[in-house]
């Protein structure tokens, strides 16, 4: 077990991937965190005859792998995780940070952020507990550091946390983080939801730290013991996930009593459930089925925008998509506005890079963007020798333009995309084959994964990014896959000095100005095709108070707060 960030080095931070199944026909209004609401609420005065008060059901289309995000990038385990864990920070409807384990944001002007940026003062909460009944202390944030970067652990990132020197635990309510450099998004990485490492539990866990690997196969990993506002009571695989309030949560008992997680694959399950009122909620609302979820009496809809992006990958290792021209003739044969309106019923941003139009902090509306001309692309493919085969497939030195795309299997939305996708690149010769995965496999942090691994030519699937503006563990040259999380392979020296420098400086203009290369550079050599940033849409029963999703990472910011 490494007592400092020396033992696993520069190797990458978390992956927040997941599919968003995305759909919906409204508009937003009123600026970046606005919702736009829809639908016919159950009567103000008695609210919905069918509502079981004190139980909250929802479901999702996916099992987790695991319930630790430590372990596990997928969305249904850090939908749950903002349940059962306690993170430094949590992010409001707003994207505005919010003190969770932490008694004050730490800045430089309340002292807990050193001038020079290499001193940072976590101050917990007193009062705080485990599930179990025992007290959480700096001791369980620092093992929570050294269980990042045991690299015997399959972790999902280490980015940020092996910045960190060391963590002194002298007051055992105050951990003082010694930074080797300065990290600028720690705010939103260092024992954030964005990290994938929320606080645990020292004294259940040390024993499995060790350098056989104990940790990834703990019992712990499918039955948590957590901080946070609801604990874990039970999981059947592939059925649901129950959890019970905290009474002792150091905010307060939550309102709820219980909240059932349910796994439905099916998205016409989900709505009948949502008819028959099993369910409460349901997030990530289908195109196919949006209509008829807002027909559905006493259910509300919003549409918030969110810190997630759909793109196509490239893996850059396999031919033909080492050429850039080929990369670029295939951005220009895509019509995106047309497929978000077709797919999304226009509900989405398009974007030309990974800083989204209407919530970034660092967008640049000025880089290079691939408008919808097929003429272009086949003058493109033409240009570097792809010439049309009798099948209309194009052929270069005996090989055709010739590949597979694939997404999470479950995923129909990203079935959808594929299909049209295929279509569109057919039309200028170019012939993709639809080689879908279980997102299990999908996302595996391993390099057995299909990402991971780098088994795949081009991957659909969404992007959860942060609050801050920095995705170096996706696209520096420093983080490949396996051991990093830049799956495409990507190695662009001047976006990698770019990013180097912004993680390296609290001056947010320069920061800014860093991010604009970055967004160049990915939209001139184009390793991958962001297609749009979304927004999800979410139909809830209406009794439901307190509810306002977060557009960071996960919806269930403040899931103490619910009531019904």
């Amino acid at each position: 077990m490494p007592s400092s960030a020396a033992g696993k080095g520069s190797t990458p931070r978390r992956c927040v991937r997941s599919i968003r199944f995305i759909a919906a026909l409204l508009a937003l209004t009123a600026g970046a965190s606005a919702c736009t609401r829809v639908g016919t609420p159950g009567p103000a005065a008695t609210g919905n005859a069918w509502t079981h008060h004190g139980r909250l059901v929802f479901a999702t289309s996916a099992d987790p792998k695991n319930l630790d995000p430590v372990l596990a990038s997928s969305q249904p385990t850090l939908e749950l995780s903002l349940f059962l864990f306690s993170w430094a920070v949590r992010y409001d409807e707003k994207a505005q940070p919010h003190p969770d384990a932490l008694r004050e944001i730490p800045t430089v002007a309340n002292g807990d952020v050193s001038k020079d940026g290499l001193t940072l003062i976590y101050k917990l909460r007193p009062h705080m507990k485990w599930h179990d009944g025992e007290a959480v202390t700096c001791r369980d944030l620092r093992f929570t550091w050294q269980v990042v970067m045991n690299p015997h652990n399959n972790v999902v990132t280490t980015d940020g946390y092996n910045a960190i020197r060391a963590i002194d635990c002298s007051d055992p309510l105050v951990a003082v983080l010694h930074m080797k450099r300065v990290y600028a998004p720690f705010l939103v990485e260092l024992f954030g939801p964005n990290g994938n490492a929320p606080i645990l539990p020292e004294h259940l866990l040390a024993k499995y730290n060790d350098d056989k690997g104990s940790f990834n196969t703990a019992p712990y990993q499918s039955a948590p013991v957590g901080s946070g506002p609801f604990r874990f009571v039970s999981w059947q695989r592939g059925q649901e996930v129950r959890l019970a309030a905290f009474d002792d949560f150091y905010l307060g008992r939550p309102k709820l009593r219980e909240v059932i997680y349910k796994i439905i694959p099916d998205g016409n399950t989900l709505l009948t459930q949502m008819r028959s009122h099993e369910l409460d909620l349901v997030f990530n609302v289908s195109a196919r089925h949006y209509r008829e979820f807002r027909s559905i009496p006493g259910v509300t809809i919003v549409a918030p925008p969110v810190f997630s992006y759909d793109h196509l990958d490239f893996n850059l290792r396999h031919p033909p998509f080492d050429d850039v021209a080929v990369r670029r003739a295939l951005a220009y044969a895509l019509d995106r506005k047309t497929m978000l309106t077709v797919l999304n019923h226009g509900l989405g941003d398009l974007a030309p890079a990974d800083e989204s139009p209407r919530l970034g902090q660092a967008y640049d509306p000025d880089v290079a963007t691939y408008p919808f001309d097929p003429a272009k692309a086949r003058t493109l493919l033409d240009a570097e020798g792809w010439k049309l085969g009798p099948d209309g497939v194009r052929v270069k030195d005996g090989h055709r333009l010739s590949f597979t795309i694939g997404t999470p299997s479950e995923s129909t939305y990203g079935q959808a995309i594929e299909t049209i996708v295929q279509r569109y690149w057919r039309q200028v010769g170019a012939s993709a084959t639809i080689k879908n995965a279980p997102t299990s496999l999908f996302f595996d942090n391993t390099a057995n994964g299909i990402l991971q691994g780098g088994n795949y030519d081009v991957a659909f699937f969404a992007w959860a990014a942060s609050a801050d503006p920095d995705d170096s563990q996706i696209y520096s040259g420093k983080y490949f896959a396996p051991h990093g999380q830049n799956a495409l392979f990507w190695n662009d020296p001047r976006a990698t000095a770019a990013m180097d420098d912004a993680l390296g400086t609290v001056n947010f203009e320069r920061r800014k100005r860093d991010y604009y290369v970055v967004q160049e550079e990915l939209a001139s050599q184009l390793p991958t095709i962001v297609l749009w940033f979304s927004h999800e849409v979410v139909a809830y029963n209406s009794d439901l108070q307190g509810f306002a999703p977060s557009p960071v990472i996960a919806d269930f910011w403040n899931p103490w707060e619910y009531s019904l």
